[in-house]
């Protein structure tokens, strides 16, 4: 005879976490830092957007990319989306950050940038540098439910400023070359459905300008290669998507959002 026990919900990231909501429950599972907050905040009221994403979302394969009426274009808004938000958050260092932290992300590089998040609270320390989002994003190449993107950052490595003020760690290059892998993820918040594309990894390299950008794309275009050769299911794209064109006034209202805004 074989019993099956009911498997149980993990328990809260924080061992202090006392959620009075399933909402504030669900996030404590994945949130290092607890605060009661969490109950009722949402990251448009907390990350100062209009971003109806929420907070908590897992990868899918049952999502369809043609809700977008641009996916390539959704795609590297998230890549845009998921740098400001985490710059932002390091600048200005506070437990509701970690929702904004988690509007853009999905395990496990959403564990790995709120972890970071958390030793800046537990330390005090900040990012020098303020928010700030890469204004152009390559998209390699794409599968059915992801999306391998590039992007070139400036500075790569943000100086970090201690409590007292001093500078613990300066930047180790004038740039970074980085490598996005993008889940189509659903959200998990609320019965309404969410779909958007979010970050899961990341990949990065010191670079001396974003000339070596292209080079880098090559890489990472040569890498979908392998994956297509191994069976999965990966094409080209290599299509740029500036925040200019995502700002363009001649687009569909829907069509994205602007990231020219989010500094406003």
């Amino acid at each position: 005879m074989v019993e099956v026990v009911p498997a149980q919900a993990p328990p809260p990231l924080d061992p202090s976490a006392r959620p009075r909501t399933p909402l504030g429950e669900l996030r404590a599972r994945y949130l290092p830092i607890w605060s009661p907050d969490f109950d009722w905040a949402f990251p448009p009221e907390v990350c100062g957007s209009d971003w109806a994403l929420d907070a908590i979302a897992r990868p899918t394969s049952d999502g369809d990319p043609a809700i977008f009426l641009d996916p390539v274009a959704a795609a590297a808004l998230s890549v845009m989306r998921y740098e400001f938000l985490l710059s932002g958050a390091l600048a200005d260092p506070d437990v509701l950050g970690q929702l904004c932290v988690a509007v853009a992300t999905v395990d496990p590089v959403r564990g790995d940038a709120l972890e970071v998040l958390a030793t800046y609270l537990r330390t005090g320390s900040r990012s020098v540098e303020a928010a700030g989002n890469p204004h152009e994003v390559t998209i390699v190449a794409a599968s059915p439910t992801s999306m391998l993107a590039v992007a070139c950052l400036v500075p790569g490595y943000p100086a970090v400023r201690a409590a007292d003020g001093e500078i613990v760690d300066d930047e180790v290059a004038p740039a970074a070359v980085q490598a996005y892998l993008l889940a189509l993820s659903e959200g998990r918040e609320d019965a309404v459905t969410d779909i958007s594309y979010r970050v899961a990894n990341v990949t990065h390299r010191p670079a001396e300008g974003c000339d070596e950008l292209d080079s880098w794309a090559a890489e990472w275009q040569q890498q979908a290669q392998r994956w297509a050769a191994e069976g999965e299911l990966w094409g080209p794209v290599g299509r740029t998507v500036t925040t200019e064109q995502l700002c363009d006034p001649s687009l569909p209202d829907d069509s994205s959002e602007c990231p020219e805004d989010w500094r406003t």
